[in-house]
């Protein structure tokens, strides 16, 4: 009787140093536990007069199959149109405040039209 190999793991598990670095952990319960303990969202603009809210926070789990991890999400809701409510991926903390703010200006301009 032959047995079945083992399928490798499809997801890879982050945590954030002192200095909000990803760091990946092999123990799923450690990054649940870290998850659970700790600030995940790093900046969140609501725009009161719309509506709309952009938020960013770390993912801390990205598909094992890709290159580069997006493990920081940026997400827009509240968007009239529902296509325009979005999700961005960055690999990193500055990637993804940078993206933060050029969204929200971006919305900006669209919600004053200039």
């Amino acid at each position: 009787m032959r047995t079945r190999p083992i399928p490798p793991q499809c997801e890879r598990f982050y945590i954030l140093d002192a200095k909000n670095r990803p760091v990946e952990v092999f123990d799923r319960s450690e990054w649940s536990r870290w998850m659970a303990e700790n600030e995940l969202i790093f900046r969140r603009t609501l725009l009161e007069e719309s509506g709309v809210t952009v938020t960013t926070r770390f993912r801390g789990v990205t598909d094992a199959r890709t290159a580069e991890p997006a493990l920081f999400v940026t997400r827009i809701a509240g968007m009239q149109a529902r296509k325009d409510n979005e999700s961005f991926g960055a690999s990193t903390l500055g990637e993804a405040l940078e993206l933060h703010e050029r969204i929200v200006q971006k919305i900006l301009r669209l919600l004053t039209g200039r």
